[in-house]
């Protein structure tokens, strides 16, 4: 049996927001574009090359991090369901989205910005 849920999905959306602000600040960092084709499968695949060396720690978190939020939205699935988790993701990248500036979007790979 599943344990209860200890977050209403304000909290989850919370949360997530929080792991993606320090996903976008590590990408800046890293001078990845993140939200380009492919770029978060090379980051997955420990592709060290699109970082280079000066920013490797950076790298590492960023790739935790990106972990971390699939975890996480894998965990609001299990405890809340599917379409709550995809719209809480949704919200989030949308107000991400919206705080970014849009030379800041762009460095990232949003082609919206």
């Amino acid at each position: 049996m599943m344990p209860p849920n200890r977050f209403l999905p304000e909290e989850w959306e919370s949360r997530l927001e929080e792991i993606d602000l320090e996903i976008v600040r590590q990408a800046l960092i890293c001078k990845i574009a993140l939200l380009e084709h492919g770029m978060v499968e090379r980051v997955l695949a420990d592709d060290t090359g699109i970082c280079g060396s000066e920013h490797r720690d950076s790298f590492r978190t960023l790739r935790g991090l990106l972990y971390m939020h699939y975890n996480e939205v894998v965990h609001i699935s299990e405890v809340l369901s599917p379409e709550i988790a995809n719209g809480i993701a949704h919200r989030v990248r949308e107000r991400l989205r919206s705080r970014l500036s849009p030379s800041v979007g762009r460095q990232l790979g949003d082609t919206e910005h």
